[in-house]
C-alpha cells in the first residue's frame, strides 16, 4: 500500500549563450556545400574547423522542403540542411572514436574548448539550426522527429533545448526542455529519438533552432543529427500502433514498436490498439518493457484505447517485463510532469503477468535479482521503490507534496490533472498496485480489477500463488490528490487494500464493489481512507460502496471493511513524513492528542491522522459491507468539522486471518478482539464499539 516515491523536482541550469561573431565571405560560401570526412584523427590529434557563425539561408523559401535535414560530424560537417555553430558556450572539438574508427564531436562538459574566435567561456551545448527554407516559424509544421546518434559512454545525461511555440522557461517557447536521455555506458553508438509536436523553429535560440546540453554532468559525443519534418494534420490524429510494427496475433514482442508510436502522438491525438479478445487467434500485444504514455516531453489531451470499445485490445506483461505494464510518464526523462493532463486510458485489458513474473526473487528483495522489479529506463537505484515494482498501470501524475491547501488550480503546474480511467479490466497483477493515480481531480471509473498479488501469510496456509514466499501484496486502486472520482468500479481479490486513498480533499469514492472469494483470498482492508501523504480530507465522499468478504476464516477474509484513519496502521507512526501530512510530529504513543491540524515535519517522525477541518464535511454513507473481522473501522480521524454518517448497513462480521488479533502489542500495550461491526477510537463515536485496533495483521 506504499505511494510511489516523491518524484524528485529537478531544476535545469540555464546556462547564457554570447553572441556570435561574424566570419568571412569565404567561410560563408564554404558552409554551402557538402564536404565528406577525408581523415581519421586519434583523440591525441583534435582538431577544431569551424563552420559559419552566422546563417546564410540554404535555399529560397518557396523551396519544397525535403522530408530530412541532416548533419554528419566530423572534421568536415556533412550539412543537408542542418548547420552547426560555434562560439560562445557552444564549441565543440573533434574526436575518433570507436572501432572501426569514426569521427564524431565532443561537446564540452563546462570545460572551455577552442574556438575559432578565441573566447574563454566553458562550453556545455551543441547548437544546430535549420535551414529556413525547410522550416520556419511553424511553417509548413510544428510536428517534427530529431534523431541524435550518440555514444553511450557513461552513465550522464544530455536533452535537447529548442524554439517553441510556447513554454520554456522565458514562458515563450524560446529554450524549451525535452526530456533527458540516461546514458547506459555499454561503448556503441545509440540513437536517441526525440518527437516535438510544437517545434517553432524561428532562429530565437541565440539565433538557432535547438542545441543539445550536455547538463555539465559528462560530456556527450554525437556522431549524426537528423531532423524529420512529420506532416502536419488538418486536425487531431489517430495512431494505430501496428502501423509502427505491433502486431496482436502473434507472440513477438511488442513494446518497442508500441512505444515508437505512442511517442509520435501530439496534443489532441489519440493512440488504438487493435481490439479482439473476444476474436479467434487473437494473442494481444506483449509487452516485454514498459509502455511509457508520456516518454520524453510532456503532453496533454491524448487518448489511447481499443479500435472497438464493445471488444477491447489486451496488453499482456510477458516473463521478462521489468516494471510495470503500463505507466503515464517516464520519470527519468520527463522533467515538468505537471504540465501532462487530461490524459485518458480506455476500453483496454491489461494482464500483470502474475502467473510468469515474480516479486521478488530468492534473496526476498525487490531488485531486479531473480525478480521483476526495475525498468527498461535508467529509473530504478533505490532497490524496494514502488514506482519499479511488477505492478499493471500507474497513472501517478506530477503533485506538490509540500501544498497542504491542495491549490492545483492556482498551480496548474505543479499538478497533474484530468487523468481518466475507463473501462479497463485489469488482470493478474503481480505486486505493486494494480492501478495508481496520482493528481488531481482525475477520474477512475466502470473498470474491473481481478486479483492482485497474494495475501496468504498465515503459518500452514496455501498461497494462491506458490512460486515465491510472502510479501508480494497489492492494492487493487492506490490514488492520491484532491477532486478525484472513483466511481462503478470492481475489485476482485486485492491482497492488500482494495481501494486506498492517500489523501487529498473534495475526493467521492462512490459506488464501487470489493470482494474476497471464497478460499484463501483476503485483503487488509476492503476500502480506506489513509491520509499518508495529504492529511486535509475536507469534503471526502465514501458513499454507496459495497466490501464483502467470503475469504476463509483461517487463510484469508477481509480484516477491516471500510476503515478511516491510519491507525489501524500500527498506530499511523512513520519515520519520515510529508510535509502535508497531518498529525503529532516526532510521536508514536497508544493515544496520542487530537493534532487539530498539526501539520507533520518534511521527513521526520510523526503520528498520521486524517483530518477534516473546521466548517468542512467527512461523509461515510449508505455504504453496506459483509463478513469483514470489523466491517467498519474509524481510527484516527481528527475531527475538527463534522463526520456525516448515516444508511450504512451490514452483513455479520467473521473472524478473518488477522494475525495477533488476540494479542495484539503496540508500544508494550496488549489489546485484544474478535468480530466488530463498527469500532471506533480516535474518536469514540455514540453507538460504535469503543476498540483500540493498532495491530495491521
Amino acid at each position: 500500500m506504499k505511494a510511489d516515491s516523491l518524484q524528485g523536482r529537478r531544476s535545469v541550469l540555464k546556462r547564457t549563450s554570447f553572441s556570435l561573431l561574424t566570419i568571412g565571405l569565404i567561410v560563408l560560401l564554404a558552409s554551402l556545400f557538402f564536404h565528406d570526412s577525408t581523415s581519421v584523427r586519434s583523440l591525441s590529434q583534435v582538431t577544431i574547423t569551424p563552420t559559419a557563425f552566422n546563417y546564410l539561408p540554404f535555399v529560397a523559401k518557396n523551396w519544397s522542403p525535403p522530408p530530412t535535414l541532416s548533419i554528419l560530424l566530423g572534421h568536415n560537417n556533412v550539412e543537408q540542411g542542418l548547420f552547426l555553430d560555434y562560439g560562445g558556450d557552444m564549441d565543440t572539438e573533434v574526436v575518433s572514436v570507436g572501432s572501426p574508427p569514426t569521427e564524431a564531436r565532443r561537446t564540452g562538459n563546462s570545460q572551455v574548448l577552442p574556438s575559432p574566435d578565441g573566447n574563454q567561456v566553458a562550453d556545455y551545448y551543441m547548437q544546430f539550426r535549420a535551414d529556413d527554407g525547410a522550416i520556419f516559424a511553424g511553417d509548413p509544421t510544428t510536428r517534427i522527429r530529431i534523431e541524435v546518434e550518440y555514444l553511450d559512454q557513461g552513465t550522464d545525461t544530455f536533452m535537447i533545448q529548442y524554439d517553441a511555440l510556447s513554454g520554456g522557461p522565458l514562458a515563450d517557447g524560446r529554450f524549451k526542455d525535452t526530456g533527458s536521455v540516461i546514458k547506459t555506458d555499454t561503448g556503441r553508438f545509440q540513437m536517441a529519438v526525440f518527437t516535438l509536436c510544437d517545434a517553432y523553429f524561428a532562429n530565437r535560440d541565440h539565433g538557432a533552432d535547438f542545441r543539445i546540453d550536455d547538463r555539465g554532468d559528462g560530456a556527450e559525443i554525437i556522431r549524426r543529427v537528423t531532423v524529420t519534418l512529420l506532416p502536419l494534420p488538418p486536425g487531431p490524429a489517430v495512431i494505430n500502433v501496428d502501423s509502427c510494427g505491433a502486431s496482436p496475433w502473434d507472440t513477438n514482442p511488442d513494446s518497442d514498436a508500441i512505444q515508437t508510436c505512442v511517442d509520435r502522438a501530439c496534443n489532441g491525438d489519440t493512440v488504438t490498439f487493435t481490439s479482439g479478445v473476444d476474436s479467434p487467434g487473437y494473442q494481444g500485444y506483449r509487452v516485454d518493457k514498459t509502455i511509457f504514455l508520456v516518454a520524453t516531453t510532456a503532453k496533454s489531451d491524448l487518448t489511447f484505447t481499443s479500435t472497438d470499445p464493445a471488444n477491447h485490445a489486451l496488453l499482456q506483461a510477458t516473463a521478462d517485463l521489468k516494471g510495470f505494464v503500463v505507466r503515464l510518464f517516464a520519470r527519468s526523462r520527463v522533467p515538468n510532469p505537471g504540465d501532462i493532463d487530461d490524459i485518458t486510458i480506455s476500453h483496454l485489458n491489461l494482464h500483470g503477468g502474475r502467473d510468469v513474473r515474480r516479486c521478488f526473487g530468492d534473496d526476498e528483495i525487490e531488485n531486479g535479482v531473480g525478480d521483476n522489479w526495475g525498468s527498461w529506463l535508467a529509473e530504478c537505484s533505490e532497490y524496494g521503490d514502488p514506482w519499479c515494482s511488477a505492478g499493471s498501470l500507474g497513472m501517478a501524475g506530477a503533485m506538490d507534496w509540500e501544498d497542504a491547501a491542495q491549490d492545483y488550480l492556482g498551480n496548474p503546474s505543479r499538478w497533474s490533472t484530468g487523468l481518466i480511467v475507463d473501462d479497463l479490466i485489469i488482470s493478474n497483477t503481480e505486486c505493486g498496485t494494480a492501478l495508481h493515480l496520482d493528481g488531481a481531480a482525475g477520474t477512475i471509473q466502470n473498470s474491473a480489477i481481478q486479483t492482485a498479488g497474494d495475501h496468504v501469510h498465515a503459518s500452514g496456509c496455501t498461497p494462491t500463488e506458490s512460486d515465491e514466499g510472502l510479501g508480494d501484496w497489492s492494492d487493487g486502486i492506490t490514488f492520491t490528490g484532491p477532486g478525484h472520482v472513483i466511481t462503478g468500479n470492481t475489485i476482485i481479490n486485492p491482497s492488500d487494500v482494495g481501494i486506498v486513498f492517500f489523501g487529498g480533499k473534495d475526493t467521492v469514492i462512490v459506488d464501487n464493489t470489493v470482494r474476497a472469494s471464497a478460499g484463501n483470498y483476503g485483503a487488509f482492508a476492503g476500502a480506506a481512507v489513509h491520509p499518508w501523504i495529504f492529511g486535509d480530507v475536507s469534503g471526502v465522499q465514501v458513499v454507496g460502496n459495497q466490501v464483502i468478504n467470503e475469504g476463509d476464516s483461517n487463510c484469508g477474509g477481509i480484516h477491516a471493511g471500510i476503515n478511516i484513519g491510519t491507525h489501524m496502521w500500527r498506530g499511523g507512526c512513520v519515520g519520515l513524513a510529508s510535509p502535508s501530512a497531518v498529525g503529532n510530529p516526532n510521536l508514536c504513543v497508544a493515544e496520542p492528542p487530537q493534532p487539530f491540524g498539526t501539520l507533520c515535519t518534511w521527513d521526520e517522525p510523526c503520528q498520521v491522522w486524517a483530518h477534516v477541518a473546521a466548517g468542512e464535511t467527512f461523509t461515510l454513507k449508505d455504504n453496506f459491507v459483509s463478513g469483514a473481522q470489523v466491517n467498519y473501522l474509524i481510527e484516527g480521524l481528527d475531527l475538527v468539522g463534522t463526520l456525516v454518517e448515516s444508511g450504512n448497513t451490514s452483513g455479520s462480521p467473521r473472524m478473518t486471518d488477522w494475525e495477533n488479533d488476540a494479542h495484539c502489542e503496540f508500544n508494550g500495550v496488549v489489546d485484544t478482539w474478535g468480530t466488530i461491526d463498527r469500532a471506533a477510537h480516535h474518536p469514540t463515536l455514540d453507538g460504535w464499539t469503543d476498540q483500540r485496533i493498532h495491530c495491521e495483521r
